[in-house]
């Protein structure tokens, strides 16, 4: 009985050390990490991040996956940037490496729907259809309705051989549904997906146009 209190004090204050050292990792990593940027079908180039390799340890150590989803981001702006179209050795490296990242954020936090989205955009030149498919739904099943994401979602989808997937085009309209009759400053969204988009989502994206705003429709044209 005597070594309880002994007992009790050596445990706090193991905690204690672990609480210290995680707030510590936590405050770490919130500066190492680069600041979020709006998702886009071309992310803004960033900064090179400062401390990479640290950044991702404390980042991943906090389990942080929304840090860890940050630093994917940023080094997905060169592999997604479109002003050039070749795939270069850079570029397939950076898409590699932002992939590994973003991979690692939804271990830590698979609800993330941006980072499925961003995982489905940079697989989308080395993986199956059916691959980017389930990809892409894990993106709607997350957060379907996440205004900040439907432009890049119909502009990734109207693009992708994954829109014959029944399951995907009924989210594809779900989407257009929204912005006609929910979000009107959205519409650029959907112009720009049907002027960018394969024959079969120009059909789509017509055909669901069409039937709510007749009008929004023949602009497209």
């Amino acid at each position: 009985m005597k070594n309880i209190p002994d007992r009790f004090g050596i445990a706090t204050s193991s905690i204690a050390v672990v609480l210290c050292w995680f707030a510590i990792d936590t405050i770490v990593a919130e500066a190492l990490t680069p600041k979020p940027q709006p998702f886009a079908q071309e992310l803004a180039r960033a900064e090179p991040i400062s401390g990479a390799s640290l950044a991702d340890w404390t980042a991943k150590a906090a389990l942080r996956g929304d840090l860890v989803g940050d630093i994917a981001m940023a080094r997905a702006a060169p592999a997604l940037n479109r002003g050039t179209t070749a795939e270069t050795p850079e570029k397939a490296a950076a898409r590699q490496r932002a992939l590994a990242t973003a991979s690692a954020s939804l271990a830590l936090a698979p609800h993330s729907s941006a980072m499925w989205l961003l995982v489905a955009m940079l697989s989308s030149r080395t993986q199956t259809e059916a691959s980017v498919a389930a990809v892409l739904k894990m993106s709607y099943l997350t957060s379907s309705s996440d205004a900040n994401l439907i432009p890049t979602r119909l502009a990734v989808l109207s693009l992708s051989p994954a829109i014959a997937d029944p399951e995907l085009r009924s989210l594809l309209r779900s989407d257009i549904r929204l912005i006609l009759t929910r979000r009107p400053d959205l519409k650029a969204a959907i112009a720009g997906a049907y002027r960018a988009g394969s024959a079969e989502a120009k059909a789509i994206i017509d055909e669901d146009v069409r039937s709510i705003d007749p009008g929004f429709a023949t602009s497209l044209l």
